[in-house]
C-alpha cells in the first residue's frame, strides 16, 4: 500500500514540477522568438527599402538577384530569400503564441517549436517559481496528471501480479 502512494506521489511531483516550469520556459522562449523576429524584421525592411528605391517589389528584387550573371550576387539573392523565409516563419510562431491564451502557450510552443531558438532557450534557462495564475494552474494540472499516471501504473502492475497468481498450472 505504501509503494502505491510513493509511486503516485513521485509521478505527481515530477509532472507537477515539469508543468510548473513550462510557463517560465515558454515565456523565455517567447522573448527570444520576439527578439529574433524584431532583428529579422529590420533586415527584411532594409531589403524591401532597397528594392523600392529601384522601383522593384520584393519578389522582383529577389528574381533579379537570382538571375544575375555574377555568382556572388546570386548567392546574396539566395541568402536574402532564406532570411525572408526565416523572418516569416519566426514571426508566424511569435504571433501564434502572442495571440494564444497564456494557459495554452506551453502546449502551442511544444507543438510547433523553432528548434534553434528552443535549444538556445534551454541552454540559458533557469528554473523559476510559478507565481502567475497560469503557472499555478499548470502546476496543479501536472500534479493531478502525475497522480493519475502513477495510480494507473501501479494498478497495471497489481493486475499483472493478480493474473500471474491466478493462473492454473498445467500438468
Amino acid at each position: 500500500m505504501m509503494s502505491a502512494l510513493l509511486i503516485r506521489l513521485f509521478a505527481a511531483i515530477l509532472l507537477g514540477l515539469t508543468f510548473s516550469q513550462s510557463v517560465e520556459f515558454t515565456q523565455q522562449y517567447l522573448q527570444r522568438l520576439g527578439g529574433a523576429a524584431d532583428e529579422l524584421r529590420q533586415i527584411v525592411a532594409r531589403f524591401d527599402e532597397s528594392a523600392r528605391s529601384f522601383a522593384l517589389s520584393r519578389q522582383e528584387a529577389l528574381e533579379r538577384l537570382r538571375t544575375n550573371a555574377d555568382t556572388l550576387v546570386v548567392r546574396q539573392g539566395a541568402d536574402a530569400a532564406t532570411t525572408i523565409a526565416r523572418f516569416e516563419d519566426v514571426e508566424r510562431r511569435y504571433r501564434d503564441l502572442i495571440e494564444a491564451a497564456p494557459l495554452s502557450r506551453p502546449f502551442i510552443a511544444a507543438g510547433d517549436p523553432d528548434w534553434a531558438i528552443a535549444r538556445r532557450t534551454g541552454e540559458d534557462y533557469r528554473p523559476a517559481l510559478p507565481v502567475s495564475l497560469e503557472g499555478l494552474l499548470l502546476t496543479l494540472a501536472g500534479f493531478g496528471l502525475g497522480w493519475a499516471f502513477g495510480a494507473s501504473c501501479h494498478g497495471a502492475v497489481r493486475m499483472r501480479r493478480r493474473r500471474r497468481a491466478n493462473r492454473i498450472p498445467y500438468g
